[in-house]
């Protein structure tokens, strides 16, 4: 990697395709982990937990895409106007926060009943005292999924002085990145002993910023540098994708070994989200998303797909918010309805109909007053559903601003 800054881009409204497209990518990783969850038998069944292994580098994906948009929008700005940058922070990740725990708190306190539609609310256990310390509670830590924006909100607080300290060391940019490397794996083998995770449990390891160096530092770096670095992945595709392949390979078979009570603890890979022995597959695994990223987005492809995934990024933010709604829900018609059909069906067919329903859910909700607290996105009119060629084609050549980075591999 060069240790020189690299060019500055003329324009600031120059958007990433093919870092978009990673968007619904890793999307559907995140759901298909939450569908494994909820339909599979993790406690007795080794292949659940080996597939739990290689779809769990979509956090650290969602982290990665972040810190990579953040800093790649801001690698041409000298001075950054802390008002404005924390205003549009809150507009984009802490008003979707606060509005869907809000709609979680009162999601979660609804009752299951026996018949359609399977649920009761009743709102004297959502207006008590105990409901507000729940909410509370949801509110500081996160429910379920949305802890990842709590990282992201700690990562943004952050941000200006990091940025402020990656311009400073310019020359040390390999050195700083070989840091986060070498922080997240010493960190995976100390919070896998008992000793130390005792102190430090898993719910305020996920919660916690530090815990994602390579991804969020990593992140940042890369975007400054993101011409020479995309010329690397491109150039050493098909290495990547073997050393990708075998770094899974490594995974699922410590994976199966965890039965094994002599395996030690900074082997093992099931229990430990954060262990040492995955962030080889992580890394790979996103890389290897960022090719199918460039991929999808090239000239050489319709542009129908091109639009279609363009679409898939617009909405993605939405089905992320909002696939905790969906999958109890498919669950308990799975437990109505057919209650004996296998999690291999069950689990794939939750993956496809969350994302379906979080997707077409989002393409709604963003034409309504609510849109950029529910969907995060600004509101779009309604005419805009109905695509047309001519729509698709100028969204997909940039026509506003200076238009998309060219990354076509040709």
């Amino acid at each position: 990697m060069s240790v020189v800054p690299a060019e500055p881009v003329k324009g600031t409204r120059k958007r990433l395709e093919h870092i978009d497209a990673m968007r619904p990518v890793k999307q559907a990783a995140v759901i298909s982990t939450h569908a494994l969850v909820f339909f599979a038998p993790l406690a007795t069944s080794a292949t659940v937990a080996g597939l739990l292994v290689v779809t769990r580098f979509s956090r650290d994906a969602f982290f990665f895409v972040s810190a990579c948009m953040l800093a790649y929008s801001y690698r041409d700005t000298q001075t950054m106007n802390l008002k404005t940058y924390f205003k549009r922070r809150f507009i984009a990740v802490g008003w979707p926060y606060l509005a869907w725990t809000v709609i979680y708190y009162v999601y979660t306190r609804a009752v299951g009943t026996s018949s359609f539609p399977f649920y009761t609310f009743r709102g004297s256990g959502i207006f008590t005292g105990s409901g507000a310390g729940h909410f509370v509670h949801l509110l500081w830590t996160g429910y379920y999924h949305l802890y990842f924006l709590i990282v992201i909100m700690e990562f943004y607080v952050l941000f200006p002085l990091l940025l402020w300290f990656v311009r400073r060391f310019a020359k040390w940019h390999v050195h700083i990145f070989v840091a986060a490397v070498l922080w997240q794996i010493v960190y995976g083998i100390l919070v896998s002993y008992s000793a130390v995770s005792a102190y430090l449990p898993g719910e305020a390891q996920t919660r916690l910023v530090l815990s994602y160096p390579i991804y969020l530092v990593g992140g940042v770096i890369i975007a400054l540098h993101l011409d020479v670095v995309h010329e690397w992945i491109i150039t050493h595709a098909t290495l990547i994708v073997v050393l990708t392949l075998v770094s899974a390979g490594v995974g699922e078979w410590l994976s199966y070994l965890d039965r094994y009570p002599w395996l030690p603890a900074p082997l093992r890979t099931g229990p430990y989200v954060f262990s040492a022995m995955v962030v080889p597959y992580n890394v790979g695994a996103i890389v290897c998303v960022y090719l199918f990223g460039v991929f999808l987005v090239s000239s050489k492809r319709s542009l129908r797909l091109r639009a279609m995934v363009q679409s898939g990024s617009d909405n993605s933010y939405g089905v992320y918010l909002s696939q905790m709604l969906w999958i109890p829900i498919l669950l308990r018609l799975r437990n109505n309805f057919v209650p004996h059909i296998s999690w291999v069906i069950a689990a794939p067919l939750a993956l496809v109909i969350t994302y379906m329903v979080g997707f077409v859910f989002t393409a709604l909700m963003a034409r309504t007053p609510v849109a950029r607290a529910v969907t995060g996105r600004g509101r779009m009119s309604w005419s805009s559903l109905r695509p047309t060629s001519h729509r698709s084609e100028s969204s997909i050549h940039g026509d506003t601003g200076d238009g998309p980075l060219e990354v076509a591999s040709e």
